[in-house]
């Protein structure tokens, strides 16, 4: 989404442009830039080689173009917030939901700060020990290189979900499987909300202009040396677009961006006093409370300020309520023909991994129960035999389970008023295998019976249990599969139709056994693979592309 490159790492290595070929660098060729140019297009030519910093220009074209239609039409600042003060379940936290903001004509969505769902907790530092203090909360955003992972330079690997610097991470999946190299990279428009103690809101009313106090991170994890002027209608910049400016802020076109979000006035943590300290206030947990009913470590709704801009729509005539309509439809059209846009891409081509289990019964493994007590052994037949044993093909090679008449697991009780269900499955590495009973079959195990124990059964016997037999059995493995062992793969997004592409890569199988793969059912949802070989926990990467659609 970047607009402009000032600083771009990239890779650093030098390779052969083809086998056996000429050598040159990687990372960026050049850097183009789209500013004061006014251009429509990159007009690509037949027979002329594609050039990465073209491809580049023309993705920052696309960038400029769609913010300045943003930046023209609507002011920065929060789009939609709500907002909860008097949190208790984390101290000094104030917490927003539905959180959506317009930082220099891009959208942020702040979810997921400190948290797992879409919410964000801001979390203040602790209050003082003496007087009061006011406290600052503000959106930082910037943009920020991201290299694969296991790149040999300093660059950050993360990619932060959402954008979000403290919002987790999802998988990087830049280094393509299939090309084995680094090809490409991305630059993510990141954000955070940070909170800056004691600042002067007196000179300051807006606080991120407080340049004592308040200092630009961008992906450092310190303060720089920038501070935050206005560039108008409630937004703020540090950087001067240099060089020294990206390395410093982490950010390729040396600017961070901010807007102000809420003051928080804050109590101190000496016990409170009326005459002698009426600011000071207990800690929630600590079982105190003071007549105003407030804690040093609960942020209330009485002291947050909101300072955060409001992003509405730029009035172009007196008629007010006539441009707040035209906004909300424009709006709804162009959010409805982004998602109808990223439909379209995550359609046509989709990846992911799947596995594969081929895991059975070649003789035997009967489970039953042994009489008396609530235990069960496993033998060959379902009555044990010395010398008997089971054959069976698990984590790619035959095992045997010699037959015994001792317990190999125990079935539970069950005093609720209805029934419950187990199951008996294979487990175990190397030659030590045995049969386990638990709620249900872990993944990638072979299960042998499901058992259902009915309601109120405490008997110390297993009379009133019911055996089920489920067990895959391949006595003529050697030649055919009564089975074949296959995997449903559900595709994240629906794709149009079925007829489309799947491309499968085996990536391991348990002791390098061999097999092969194919596409033997197509839904619009999902397909099916199948296995041809004698391998067992197959592990494959798959490519679904639909490029005609």
């Amino acid at each position: 989404m970047s607009e402009n490159i000032v600083r771009y790492a990239g890779d650093s290595t030098t390779r052969e442009l083809w086998e056996n070929g000429p050598t040159a660098a990687t990372g960026f060729s050049r850097v183009l830039s789209p500013q004061q140019r006014n251009f429509s297009m990159v007009a690509f030519q037949q027979a002329k080689p594609l050039l990465d910093s073209e491809l580049n220009l023309t993705q920052q074209l696309q960038n400029k173009l769609r913010a300045d239609i943003v930046r023209t039409l609507l002011k920065p600042g929060v789009i939609s917030m709500s907002v909860t003060a008097d949190v208790t379940d984390k101290k000094n936290c104030l917490r927003i939901s539905n959180a959506l903001a317009n930082i220099n004509g891009w959208f942020i969505q702040m979810y997921g700060q400190n948290r797992s769902d879409t919410a964000s907790d801001i979390i203040f530092s602790a209050a003082p020990y003496n007087g009061t203090r006011e406290d600052l909360a503000f959106l930082e955003a910037w943009f920020e290189e991201v290299a694969p992972t296991g790149s040999p330079e300093d660059d950050s690997e993360n990619v932060y979900k959402y954008g979000g610097v403290n919002s987790g991470t999802v998988a990087n999946d830049i280094l393509d499987a299939t090309a084995e190299d680094e090809t490409t990279r991305r630059i993510q428009l990141r954000w955070n909300i940070r909170t800056v103690t004691d600042v002067n809101f007196t000179n300051y009313p807006n606080g991120v202009n407080n340049s004592d106090r308040v200092k630009a991170r961008g992906g450092s994890s310190d303060d720089t040396s920038y501070a935050f002027t206005g560039v108008g209608d409630g937004l703020y910049r540090a950087g001067d677009g240099s060089s020294a400016a990206c390395t410093a802020l982490h950010c390729v076109d040396g600017y961070v961006y901010c807007i102000p979000l809420f003051r928080a006035h804050r109590r101190n943590q000496t016990a409170y006093d009326a005459s002698e300290n009426p600011y000071g206030a207990p800690a929630y947990n600590s079982g105190v409370t003071i007549p105003t009913g407030l804690y040093h470590d609960v942020i209330a709704a009485q002291d947050i300020y909101l300072l955060y801009p409001v992003a509405t729509a730029y009035q172009q005539d007196g008629d007010k309520e006539s441009d707040n309509a035209v906004m909300a439809e424009l709006f709804q059209q162009v959010h409805q023909q982004a998602a109808e846009l990223e439909a379209w891409k995550n359609q046509r081509i989709q990846q992911g991994t799947a596995t594969i289990s081929n895991k059975f019964v070649i003789a035997g493994a009967v489970v039953n129960a042994i009489a008396g007590t609530r235990n069960v052994k496993v033998t060959k037949t379902g009555t044990y035999v010395a010398g008997n044993y089971s054959l069976l093909y698990v984590d790619g090679h035959i095992i045997s389970i010699n037959d015994t008449q001792d317990s190999v697991a125990a079935v539970p009780t069950n005093d609720t008023d209805s029934s419950k269900v187990y199951y008996a499955y294979i487990d175990g590495t190397g030659e030590n295998y045995t049969v386990n009973v638990a709620a249900s079959v872990p993944d990638g195990k072979l299960g042998l019976y499901r058992i259902t124990v009915p309601a109120g059964d405490s008997a110390a016997n297993l009379n009133s249990v019911t055996f089920t037999d489920i067990r895959r059995v391949e006595s003529h493995y050697r030649n055919y599969y009564e089975t074949l062992p296959s995997v449903q793969v559900s595709l994240p997004v629906a794709a149009i139709g079925t007829d489309y592409g799947v491309c499968l890569e085996v990536e391991s199988t348990a002791r390098n056994r061999a097999t092969t793969l194919e596409v033997t059912q197509k839904t619009t949802n999902y397909f099916v693979v199948t296995s041809r070989g004698e391998a067992d926990n197959i592990s494959f990467r798959w490519t679904m592309n639909q490029p005609k659609a």
